[in-house]
């Protein structure tokens, strides 16, 4: 783990130590930076923790009470960058961390802030890779291979040349098959469908197979007892213990680098989950500024979303595996932009994604259901990935920009509540299906007769003194009432499009009522 020493030693000017003049070792778990009172929903505890003190230049924050907020999450560091709101750390701030056991850290004027972000994680990159090549007390070619950007592909190469034959790697689950040399590529099908029946095995083993009168020899590669993919060699050659050697240290290398990229892709799902929480609920500068900070792309400028509601909570690593095979009057395949999107969080048993509109294209072939097993083999999906009966319900909005996030996020959650199993239905883009979807909310609100009071409101054309007369309400009381009204359904309803169609939808539900 990066300790803040380290850290500050490798910044050299570009980070200077607190009161105390030294840096601690102090363990550091990542680099975060936020302007908010209270950004501990945003953190995991032990980071060092970036600001420019906007907060204590324009408001009343109290700084004892935001660093023991800071303590409480498990925050080891707080840095001050200086600038155009502090132009020095003040006291009170200093006698705060100091008091809590904060170590606090100054940015001087003019450095970026993202100079500290990437220090860390070059520092952390390197840590890793330290690690992995220690822990493999060699430095042979293929270690070096495995530092390779494209490690996989590079080590599987290497180990068909060594052994004289030809290697595959099929991983059980996410995209990224590799064969050297591609000549093999004729042996696939039967080494995917072998590699699948081995991966279900509650205790898979190394297994041999026969393939045009030669042994093929397939070896599971675990991470954290599971299985991750199988390595397949057709060797065509005996192999020798010093081959064996190889081959172990080959899975060893390939079981490394999933864990790597497992977490790796850990670390941006909480990144992508915290912008997209932002930026649905209407607070769309920060969450850019959040994905621009953490190394993550930006927000698409058109943007639809999507929300999955299965029988059971659905973990995000499996976004897209649910989703394959539904059924629906407009089809699309949703598979490649969820594996693309990092923007992608959990609320209450249902999964929120905000997919890039451009990524999305109806589908023009044959549903899954319709195809043969053999074209699943031929695909790479295999047997695991078809679903007859997919126990997913999807919902998908039209195209929106990031400011009109927070207005579709409920009519979302609502509709995907009420959708049907292994089906993926569109959120209604008309006006009065939003205004139905309105109504709705307002009827299940059961705190209060919210349906009543936006009729009076808009019966009275927004004139308080009579809206609250007819209902027999204080003015105040009715205020707070519309308040909540547009907190629920997410729109103005003061706006004339919106109280046009509104006004509408309640009159025919109040139609329907009578009826």
């Amino acid at each position: 783990m990066i300790t803040l020493l380290q850290l500050g030693t490798a910044l050299a000017s570009d980070l200077e130590p607190g009161p105390s003049g030294t840096y601690s070792s102090a363990p550091l778990t990542g680099v975060h930076i936020s302007e908010l009172e209270d950004p501990t929903p945003y953190l995991l505890g032990g980071e060092l923790l970036l600001t420019t003190g906007m907060i204590f230049a324009r408001s009343h924050t109290e700084p004892l009470a935001y660093v023991q907020r800071l303590k409480d999450k498990g925050v080891r560091v707080l840095g001050v960058g200086l600038g155009p709101s502090l132009k020095s750390v003040p006291p009170t701030l200093t006698e705060a961390c100091t008091s809590l056991g904060i170590e606090l850290v100054v940015v001087p004027d003019q450095v970026p802030f993202q100079n500290v972000s990437r220090a860390f994680w070059q520092l952390a990159m390197r840590s890793s890779n330290a690690g992995l090549m220690d822990s493999l007390g060699t430095q042979t070619a293929m270690a070096q291979a495995a530092m390779r950007p494209d490690a996989v592909p590079a080590v599987v190469k290497n180990l068909a040349q060594s052994l004289g034959g030809w290697a595959a790697f099929v991983p059980r689950f996410s995209e990224g098959e590799t064969v050297w040399p591609p000549s093999a590529e004729q042996f696939m099908p039967k080494v995917r469908r072998e590699s699948q029946q081995l991966a279900t095995l509650e205790a898979p083993s190394t297994a041999t197979f026969e393939l045009l009168n030669q042994p093929v020899v397939l070896y599971p590669v675990l991470v954290n007892t599971q299985v991750y993919g199988v390595l397949s060699l057709g060797p065509g050659r005996r192999l020798t213990p010093a081959d064996r050697q190889v081959i172990t240290t080959v899975c060893v290398l390939l079981a490394m680098r999933a864990k790597q990229r497992e977490q790796l892709t850990e670390s941006t799902s909480v990144l992508g989950s915290a912008v997209a929480k932002l930026a649905v609920r209407g607070q769309l500068e920060a969450a850019r500024l959040l994905a621009e900070d953490s190394g993550l792309p930006d927000l698409p400028s058109s943007i639809r979303l999507l929300a999955l509601r299965g029988q059971g909570a659905i973990p995000v690593a499996f976004a897209a595996e649910s989703v394959r095979g539904l059924t629906g009057d407009e089809p699309y395949d949703l598979v490649p932009a969820l594996m693309a999107t990092p923007f992608i969080f959990e609320q209450d048993d249902l999964l929120i994604a905000l997919l890039d509109a451009a990524q999305l294209k109806p589908l023009s072939q044959r549903p899954f259901d319709d195809l043969e097993d053999t074209e699943f083999q031929a695909m790479g999906l295999g047997q695991l990935t078809q679903s007859k009966t997919p126990e997913t319900a999807a919902v998908l909005s039209t195209s929106v920009n990031g400011t009109q996030l927070p207005s579709v996020i409920h009519a979302l959650r609502a509709s995907v509540s009420r959708a049907p199993l292994g089906t993926l239905t569109h959120l209604g883009s008309s006006d009065e299906s939003k205004a139905a979807t309105w109504v709705k909310l307002l009827h299940e609100y059961s705190r209060a007769d919210l349906v009543s009071t936006v009729t009076s409101y808009l019966r009275h054309r927004g004139t308080w003194e009579e809206a609250a007369r007819e209902l027999g309400l204080h003015r105040n009381t009715l205020r707070y009432r519309m308040q909540l009204v547009r907190s629920l359904i997410g729109v103005d309803v003061d706006d004339p499009d919106v109280s046009a169609h509104l006004w509408l939808a309640l009159r025919h539900a109040e139609a329907l009522k009578g009826n």
